[in-house]
């Protein structure tokens, strides 16, 4: 492990989180339900979670987040950052994945099944989600993102 991301990882008391928003052919947007196991049961959000130790990257983490919690995979080189909405929360763009998605498995350390629903979302849609924190502007971002690239 590279000793700066060592020092990042270990810096303050602060959790990162890297989130993975994927996007489908129709501008669909995935977002889960996370399960009742805590307070934010119901809420529904965009794959990811906390960087770990063992993450070479916060790609690396979004990219292993994303399979964790959907059985989704892509690889880093497919990921392109988003934005920060909120310090030490970042966003990045899956370009590429591949798996269906399935968001029913144990968190791999818990045992726990952190999500119990997922749908495929229009920005519209998202945005008449009552109880979510998702960041629309970045959606959007995305969105602009992937049309220009075409």
């Amino acid at each position: 492990m590279n000793p700066d991301w060592e020092s990042y990882i270990q810096e303050g008391t602060r959790r990162d989180a890297a989130i993975a928003v994927c996007v489908d052919d129709t501008d669909r947007f995935l977002v889960i339900r996370r399960s009742n196991i805590d307070h934010r049961g119901g809420q529904w959000t965009i794959p990811g979670g906390h960087v770990d130790k063992e993450d070479k990257s916060l790609e690396a983490a979004a990219s292993r987040e994303l399979e964790e919690e959907t059985d989704l995979v892509t690889s880093v080189s497919d990921l392109q950052y988003l934005g920060e909405p909120k310090p030490g929360k970042y966003y990045f763009l899956a370009k590429k994945w591949s798996g269906d998605v399935n968001v029913k498995i144990p968190n791999p350390e818990t045992g726990q099944i952190e999500h119990d629903d997922y749908k495929w979302a229009t920005l519209d849609e998202i945005k008449d989600i009552a109880n979510s924190e998702i960041p629309i502007y970045l959606l959007e971002k995305a969105l602009d993102m992937l049309k220009n690239a075409k």
